[in-house]
């Protein structure tokens, strides 16, 4: 509409209006798929951080440990828990802010 509206005021051609509207917008398009498939690393950065703890516990557990028993039923283990799940979640709100800015940058 804002082309035509252009075109019709002022006697350009409609058709190099469009022309430039759509290589504008294939232009930004291109920008952002391309910011996005930068961003997949990071995205799987975060992922993984979050993940790792699990993998610990399996570890352990497959190694014949009892990292579940340690952690839930003495007091050093339940220090231990809270404090890595706090540290988890503030780790994971940090790295999904810094992604976030990227994208949003």
């Amino acid at each position: 509409a804002a082309c035509w509206r252009v075109a019709v005021g002022s006697g350009a051609g409609l058709a190099a209006g469009l022309g430039r509207l759509e290589s504008a917008l294939r232009a930004e398009r291109r920008q952002r798929d391309e910011l996005r498939a930068q961003l997949a690393g990071a995205w799987s950065t975060v992922t993984v951080l979050a993940l790792l703890p699990v993998v610990g516990l399996g570890l352990g557990a497959a190694l014949g440990a009892d990292p579940l028993g340690v952690l839930l039923h003495s007091t050093a283990g339940l220090v231990c828990l809270v404090a890595g799940l706090l540290l988890e979640v503030c780790g994971l709100f940090w790295a999904a802010r810094i992604v976030r800015a990227g994208e949003a940058g």
